[in-house]
């Protein structure tokens, strides 16, 4: 059926209260554009690429702000959701290319799922406190809030001016009180479940930031991850989590995401968090000593079920206790008793040499009858001990009498855990989270301690306990600069009322960003940090995008603390991050004066000779690919290129040629490619549009009802299998680069489509307009403005012309198209057998060895041979495979070796018979 119709631009503009305003903004200075003067300019020039974005911003974004709202609408509990999550900037008060990237990649992945026709949840906030915010606020004299929100500010309009379709109503930032409020209800509740604990011990001091230091915020060389600077040992009493409690069900969590996408992540995890081989238990102290703090000895052992057979424990001269006695000679024993947590006993806290224990662990329990050291120690020092082992089972220990060992630890550790003592599985390598800080920027530790009562919570009702203005930032070792505000410091106990002090640390920074992704899903909530039952509708994040530099200390944060939101009944699931990309840095070029090692920037490079050497010196170059940085002269202002470019130029430019995973050697380069491709894109949609209006009677147009359904045949099986490449992509793999690939494939071979077919066929209007549909979650201004273009001179009912482009729906894959099911004898692939689309969810092995037996080339082949057995794979991207054992069948392979026999099979395998090769056609 034939449309004629000519559709204004001004139909795509959503009618609100805005639109009037938003016609007139949009108007002005508009020379090139057929959505404004309704002449198709038949050359895309650079002009007309930025005025296109000009043109089509203002109408994106209100068409994304209409969208957002959604999430909020009645449709939110009838359709799909999908939680598009890009990890949170730091305000440093600029983007750079790898803050484009990652927002590009969750930007597209957010449209493309929008065009599927989901609820999509795409927000985006601040990770706004820290040591960078302070120390850039000291040096400028003015507050770090000042600093934080100027930043803020301007990064926001860089984010608006890039076209991100965040919903900016879901907008945090972790120095507000109205959030840091709930980081530290947070920290209250894992203090009321006891995971909140102070304890001293040897620390790793930064010098120059005046911190303290995580284990996992020190690099190889024992610097800080931040300042660089070598990092101090010191002993003070600190803040930690104990996330350690959680090793065990962390470790399982690996086990329930994507290996596929978490990849190499998943080994980091597991490396880091180690195999869970021992238990916690805990032990108070007893000291007439004034300097002995009343913190509890934690232990690590591998032997729960022998505790009633402890005749002491062995503590590292480097412990904390010994320094404070001045005992560090092995066989010391510390004027301080442990307290047996299971039968009040006191035991002696003995001296022990480093090698007797643990590596990681300062404190061990000795067990006379399973160690001859600890023996031997006990006979020495006339310590008495009690054998509780009698082969496999236990004696002489209470309920545990006549136990095997593995039933005897079972019992150990429920008693633990119901004493609050420990039981928890845990590792020998982890320790608990350090979050002390001592510096002013951040989440300040809601503790009071009292003299008589000790460290007590902030009552619920008094939060957030608000950082104080402050005009002065001076460091002092070791204490925040909150400890010189007497009128902060100073309060009431909240239990007895006498007079008592704040605490004066603040939080690490990875508290805060450890559970933001839950408060964009209830932000406004006055009441609690988020609704369960809120959070249950949109949980898990769907796809989290993020630097690989993340993906082991803030990942494994947000996972621990996941964790414990789930053991205290406010999420359904423990693991927060359903998929996971982790993107690769982006690169700038560098050049290095090979003599001196000096870096100089690109303009005083000369670049006339067959390798570019200094300016006016003429040294030798080393031209490399390295990290941006304003030292190495190689970074790259987003808004300059965007500048010159476009908005969308520059997000096909920076997905294109590599995978998000991978680094990315940055080069303006790279714009000519993708340019060119723009305007083949171009090209295509002016080639219809002359189409439609050439005379189809003359005879070069002229083309049999025969030829024509054939082309047709073709078309539709080519759309259908880009549909299905392109949607596989950005569904499953996520390789956006492959789907940039596929189109630019699919444009070649379309344009390679005779005028007599393409200026009839309905396939190959429906193949087109679905091109530029693809390309809109990627492209959306320049799709926008080719989509007009289409919709004014089409000549089917195979779209919804009068809807914008991001407004139609993903295209679908045809029900009677094929998908491959690859056959392999004796593990060489032949040949790819056609499975219809709809039928993929049926097929099993009988089916698949049914479609087998019936391929001529297996007729041809193997008819006459036994097949011994056969085994079928399916596989999420609609591809399946199905191996066949057959003996008697030898390929021509003479190989040496399994590796080489392996080899040759896969270079045989590439020589299959493919189901479609577009790259032929």
């Amino acid at each position: 059926m034939k449309i004629k119709k000519i559709i204004p631009w001004t139909a795509f503009v959503p009618w609100n209260h805005n639109r009037s305003a938003l016609l007139g903004l949009i108007t002005e200075n508009i020379r090139f554009l057929y959505s404004k003067t309704g002449i198709w300019d038949k050359q895309l020039t650079p002009e007309t690429r930025l005025e296109i974005e000009k043109h089509w911003k203002p109408i994106v974004q209100l068409y994304d702000e209409e969208q957002s709202k959604l999430s909020e609408s009645p449709l939110k509990d009838s359709k799909e959701k999908f939680y598009a999550l890009s990890m949170f900037p730091y305000p440093s008060g600029n983007l750079h290319l790898g803050h484009v990237r990652v927002y590009t990649i969750s930007d597209i992945m957010s449209r493309y799922h929008r065009s599927q026709g989901k609820i999509v949840i795409h927000p985006m906030g601040w990770d706004a406190f820290g040591l960078p915010a302070e120390n850039a606020a000291m040096e400028r004299g003015i507050p770090p809030k000042e600093w934080t929100y100027s930043n803020i500010k301007r990064m926001k309009q860089q984010l608006k001016d890039l076209g991100f379709s965040f919903d900016w109503n879901r907008e945090l930032a972790t120095c507000d009180p109205s959030y840091y409020r709930w980081t530290q209800f947070i920290f209250l509740k894992m203090f009321e479940a006891g995971l909140a604990f102070q304890k001293k011990g040897l620390v790793n001091w930064d010098p120059v930031d005046m911190t303290v230091l995580a284990h996992e915020q020190i690099d190889e060389h024992g610097c800080s991850w931040r300042s660089g600077a070598k990092v101090e040992k010191k002993y003070l009493t600190q803040w930690f989590l104990r996330d350690t409690s959680f090793s065990e069900s962390l470790l399982k969590g690996l086990d329930e995401v994507d290996a596929n996408l978490w990849k190499d992540i998943i080994t980091i995890q597991k490396n880091w968090i180690s195999e869970c081989n021992g238990h916690r238990i805990d032990f108070k102290l007893k000291s007439e000593a004034k300097d002995c703090a009343d913190f509890p000895l934690t232990v690590y052992t591998e032997d729960l079920d022998l505790v009633y057979g402890v005749s002491h424990l062995c503590i590292k001269p480097s412990h904390y206790l010994c320094v404070d006695f001045n005992r560090n000679q092995v066989d010391d024993v510390l004027p301080v008793q442990a307290i047996h947590p299971l039968t009040g006993e006191y035991l002696k806290i003995v001296v022990t040499k480093e090698d007797q224990m643990y590596k990681n662990r300062e404190v061990k329990l000795a067990i006379p009858c399973i160690s001859e050291e600890d023996r031997e120690v006990a006979d020495r020092l006339n310590i008495s001990y009690t054998n509780v082992l009698d082969g496999t089972n236990t004696v002489h220990a209470t309920e545990l009498c006549g136990l095997n060992r593995k039933d005897a630890l079972e019992v150990v550790r429920k008693k633990l855990v119901t004493l609050g003592a420990g039981g928890e599985k845990i590792s020998e390598q982890l320790h608990d989270w350090l979050i002390s800080r001592q510096r002013y920027w951040g989440t300040p530790i809601p503790i009071i301690h009292c003299g008589q009562c000790g460290s007590v919570p902030v009552p619920y009702e008094d939060l957030p306990v608000t950082l104080p203005d402050t005009s002065q930032l001076i460091l002092k070792a070791g204490q925040s600069v909150l400890a010189e505000d007497e009128k902060w410091i100073n309060v009431p106990c909240p239990k007895c009322g006498s007079a008592a002090k704040r605490e004066t640390d603040t939080m690490d920074t990875f508290v805060d960003s450890t559970w933001y992704f839950l408060r964009y899903l209830d932000p406004h909530n006055t009441n609690l940090p988020f609704d369960p039952d809120r959070v249950k509708q949109f949980m898990p994040v769907d796809l989290y995008v993020g630097g690989k530099e993340h993906a082991l200390l803030h990942l494994y944060y947000a996972r621990f603390v996941s964790h414990f939101f789930h053991s205290i009944g406010l999420l359904e699931h423990k693991e927060p991050f359903k998929n996971l990309i982790s993107q690769g840095m982006v690169k700038g070029e560098s050049y290095r004066v090979k003599a001196t090692g000096k870096y100089i920037p690109a303009d005083q490079v000369d670049f006339s000779g067959k390798s570019p050497v200094e300016m006016g010196t003429k040294e030798k170059l080393i031209v490399e690919f390295e990290k941006m940085s304003k030292s190495k002269h190689n970074g790259v202002n987003p808004e300059e290129v965007v500048a010159e470019y476009g908005i969308d130029s520059t997000r096909l430019c920076i997905l294109s040629n590599v995978s998000p995973q991978s680094e990315r050697n940055w080069s303006n380069s790279v714009y000519k490619g993708v340019i060119s491709w723009q305007c083949r894109v171009w090209g295509l949609v002016t080639r219809v549009r002359e189409e439609s209006k050439a005379d189809q009677t003359k005879s070069d147009q002229y083309i049999s009802e025969l030829d024509l359904k054939n082309w047709e045949y073709k078309i539709n099986e080519t759309r259908n299998h880009i549909v299905h490449q392109v949607t596989i992509q950005f569904e499953k793999l996520f390789c956006i680069n492959a789907a940039i690939s596929r189109l630019q494939s699919y444009v070649s071979w379309l344009m390679q489509v005779p005028a007599s077919v393409s200026s009839r066929s309905e396939a190959f209007e429906r193949a087109v307009a679905d091109l530029v549909i693809m390309i809109s979650p990627m492209a959306p201004h320049f799709a926008s403005e080719l989509w007009v273009g289409l919709s004014d001179v089409a000549q089917h009912n195979s779209h919804q012309w009068e809807n914008s482009v991001l407004q139609q729906a993903w295209p679908k894959i045809d029900d009677d198209f094929l998908v491959p099911l690859t056959f392999k004898v004796n593990n060489v692939a032949v040949a790819d057998i056609g499975v219809q689309y709809s039928r993929f969810g049926q097929l099993d092995k009988e089916a698949a060895l049914e479609l087998v037996l019936k391929d001529s080339l297996f007729c041809e082949k193997f008819s006459n041979y036994h097949i011994q057995s056969c085994t079928l794979s399916k596989f999420s991207t609609f591809k399946a495979e199905i191996r066949l054992n057959i003996p008697d069948y030898e390929f021509p392979i003479e190989a040496t070796s399994v590796s080489e026999e392996k080899k040759m099979q896969k270079k045989l395998s590439k020589e299959k018979r493919k189901l479609y090769d577009i790259e032929k056609k």
